[in-house]
């Protein structure tokens, strides 16, 4: 496992494919991901942070993205944070 998956998993994200997705669900039909991909012009992966929303038949209703194509460090200390938030406010 890498630092990465440690990491996202530390933070209650499930691991779907390591080093690239990460999901944590927040309600039944509200979920945070974490996407990893392969940019042209940087060594390592980039990730992206969002929030999306399902309806009962799978079908999106919203995306909120966060943060997009940023390094891990910084995607952690958002997701970290965003979680935070969530706990102060007693949403999650």
């Amino acid at each position: 496992m890498s630092l990465v998956d440690y990491e996202l998993r530390r933070l209650g994200f499930n691991v779907g494919i390591p080093s690239l997705v990460y999901v944590r669900s927040l309600s039944r039909d509200c979920m945070l991901v974490v996407e990893g991909e392969r940019v042209k012009g940087f060594a390592e992966y980039r990730y992206t942070f969002y929030k999306t929303r399902y309806l009962p038949d799978g079908r999106m209703t919203s995306l909120k993205v966060y943060m997009e194509n940023q390094s891990i460090k910084r995607v952690l200390h958002r997701v970290a944070s965003f979680l935070l938030f969530l706990k102060k406010t007693k949403q999650v």
